[in-house]
Formats: structure tokens, C-alpha cells, sequence
């Protein structure tokens, strides 16, 4: 019966992200009020934070061209942007003020 019961969870789990969940992995799953925190005291988690944001938006550029190439900005006003944006979303994730500056670069409305 155990093993009905993990087969069937395992099945769940596996349909949760094949309906479009999206795994987030590293810095990017973070909270914006981590990602302030560290921009505060300069620590290199910051950096990483930093280098997860860039990572994400070139990613975006690479495999999602047909949504709109994003505009060109250099890295550190997309800095102050994030920090605009977790200044105003502490509670979101890094990722999701990522996905609002790819928005914003591409000219789509917030999703």
C-alpha cells in the first residue's frame, strides 16, 4: 500500500510541473527583502544575487527570442531597477522581480 501511496504522490509531483510550476533554482528563489539586505551590506551574496539576475535576463535573451529582444541597459541601472522593484516588493522572490524587469525591457505588460 506504501508503495500505491508514493507512486501516486510521485505522479502528482511530476504533473505539478509538467502544468507549468517553474523550478527556480538558486539566489532567485530568495526573497526582494534578502536580495536588499545583502545590496545593503555589500556581502558577496550580493554578487551572487547580482550574477543570478544577469544570468536570468541572458538566458531570456538566448532561448525566448521570439518573445521580444529585451532593450538594451547596462547591468548597473538593471541593478537600481531591481532594487527599485524589492524596495516596493519585499515580500516577491528575486525571480519575479527579474521576470518584471524582462517585462519592462521588452515593453509587456506585467504579468
Amino acid at each position: 500500500m506504501n508503495t500505491v501511496r508514493t507512486a501516486v504522490v510521485i505522479g502528482l509531483s511530476l504533473f505539478s510541473v509538467a502544468a507549468g510550476a517553474s523550478l527556480i533554482l538558486g539566489p532567485g528563489a530568495a526573497s526582494c527583502g534578502t536580495w536588499i539586505g545583502d545590496r545593503q551590506r555589500n556581502e558577496a551574496r550580493s554578487q551572487l544575487n547580482q550574477s543570478w539576475v544577469l544570468g536570468f535576463i541572458t538566458a531570456y535573451s538566448v532561448y525566448k527570442p521570439e518573445d521580444g529582444t529585451p532593450k538594451p541597459m547596462d547591468s548597473r541601472a538593471m541593478m537600481v531597477w531591481i532594487d527599485n522593484y524589492c524596495d516596493a516588493n519585499p515580500q516577491k522572490d528575486i525571480s519575479d522581480a527579474a521576470k518584471a524587469l524582462i517585462d519592462d525591457l521588452t515593453g509587456r505588460a506585467p504579468q
